[in-house]
């Protein structure tokens, strides 16, 4: 088995397609999760095409709907998720899979903070995917949890992996400190749809041990086991 590169522009978005000979599944990741060496040696041990993606404007393409800022200085989320989902499925992941070869049976997607929660969203919306991680997702999001409640994942989805930092929900903002109550009530919500979902706590905070979180994530959409690195608890 053998990994190549092919860089990639459609629609104003960018990135990198870390193409696996003889893939079993495709992997989308919105940045900013780095591919690492690392990374990539793993999705080809685990015969998976990467492809990452970037460009996006946060606020507006991975927001579900409008809501408030959550700092000074920035600018209200506006709610595009459904017109950047649109793009995806209809222009870019066409673009990317036609450079990509053979589509495999799979395509999974990953994301974190905000691009978390947008990968979450599209798997209410769409059959793009059966496999899905939501890394330090934005899950306080206003009115998010109930709105998966009601709405459930599409029956494509079949497995969701989640997975946190213990000191994410040491905060001062006060809608940002649910996200460990929101992710861990999400976690409730999906099992009691019958989706297969795990729940994973690391070490740290947001940002940190991004590589090997997104190492966890792809195993378990892989393989369906847990592995767990040394920052793991």
């Amino acid at each position: 088995m053998t990994m190549d590169t092919i860089h990639w522009k459609e629609g104003g978005l960018g990135g990198t397609i870390y193409r696996t000979q003889g893939a079993k599944a495709l992997a989308y990741i919105l940045e900013p999760e780095p591919v690492t060496d690392k990374v990539a040696s793993v999705a080809e041990e685990l015969s998976l095409t990467l492809v990452s993606i970037s460009g996006m404007d946060w606020n507006r393409d991975l927001s579900p709907w409008k809501a408030e800022k959550v700092f000074k200085g920035e600018e209200d989320f506006s709610g595009g998720a459904d017109d950047f989902m649109e793009k995806l499925e209809n222009k870019v992941f066409p673009a990317i899979e036609e450079m990509a070869g053979p589509l495999p049976d799979h395509r999974m997607m990953a994301g974190i903070s905000l691009s978390g929660l947008f990968a979450l969203y599209m798997g209410t919306r769409s059959s793009a995917f059966s496999a899905i991680a939501s890394i330090s997702g934005s899950l306080w999001f206003d009115g998010f949890t109930d709105f998966v409640k009601v709405n459930g994942l599409h029956p494509a989805v079949k497995r969701v992996y989640l997975s946190l930092g213990d000191r994410e929900k040491k905060t001062g903002n006060p809608r940002m400190a649910r996200v460990e109550s929101a992710t861990l009530e999400m976690e409730s919500i999906l099992k009691e749809k019958d989706v297969e979902t795990v729940f994973q706590m690391n070490r740290g905070n947001h940002f940190v041990y991004g590589a090997e979180r997104l190492e966890e994530a792809l195993r378990y959409l892989m393989t369906g086991r847990v592995w767990k690195g040394p920052h793991s608890l």
